[in-house]
């Protein structure tokens, strides 16, 4: 009986940190979901060309809540639908970091996992293509450019990643941002042959 007795104090231990690690998974579920929500609010924002740095805060106030809340359970801290939102937030925060011309942060500086900011900075082209199509919209074909030459330049950086899917899930995002830049800049020969035959068409009417 002795050893059947400390064999349940055994396992009494083990689903007290069970429901401990349960707890602080639903927690960090919960800021996660937060994460994603505040920095999908962010991208709208830039692209609105709103003021959106103190929302991305929050953001980013919620991945220090999650680091402090893991301590104990560090797996957590890996775990995939946590990848999700440091993902969306690193998204967010390099396409704000562009559009204001300004230095992106490193994932540890913003805390998150280095996996998550490679997968948010592939996600990044498709934001900077629409932006180039907004510009494209109003005539800006110059602007457009210095955009696309952006995300080519992002292509060919995630490009030099070769990792298993266990590591880094990114090779449907290589495969997507190749095509995206490179519709981008069809969509930009286009434009620019559009306006050079407008302005043909302005001197033919100014002959006649």
């Amino acid at each position: 009986m002795i050893e059947i007795e400390s064999l349940r104090e055994v396992v009494e231990g083990i689903d007290d940190k069970l429901d401990d690690k349960d707890t602080v998974r639903e927690l960090v579920m919960k800021s996660s979901r937060a994460i994603r929500r505040i920095s999908k609010n962010v991208i709208q924002e830039i692209h609105r060309g709103e003021n959106c740095k103190g929302k991305l805060q929050e953001a980013l106030e919620e991945v220090t809540k999650i680091k402090s809340i893991v301590d104990d359970h560090p797996e957590l801290y890996h775990a995939g639908f946590l990848r999700n939102g440091f993902q969306e937030l690193a998204e967010a925060h390099i396409l704000l970091a562009i559009s204001k011309g300004e230095e992106p942060k490193s994932p540890e500086e913003l805390e998150i996992t280095p996996s998550s900011y490679v997968l948010g900075l592939a996600d990044v082209v498709g934001e900077l293509r629409r932006m180039v199509l907004d510009e494209l919209s109003e005539g800006n074909v110059e602007k457009a450019r210095e955009i696309h030459e952006k995300m080519e330049e992002i292509k060919n950086m995630i490009m030099e990643f070769d990792y298993p899917n266990a590591v880094l899930p990114i090779r449907n995002k290589q495969d997507m941002a190749r095509n995206l830049v490179e519709k981008t800049r069809g969509d930009i020969t286009n434009s620019m042959e559009n306006e050079r035959l407008r302005e043909k068409m302005e001197e033919l009417k100014q002959e006649l």
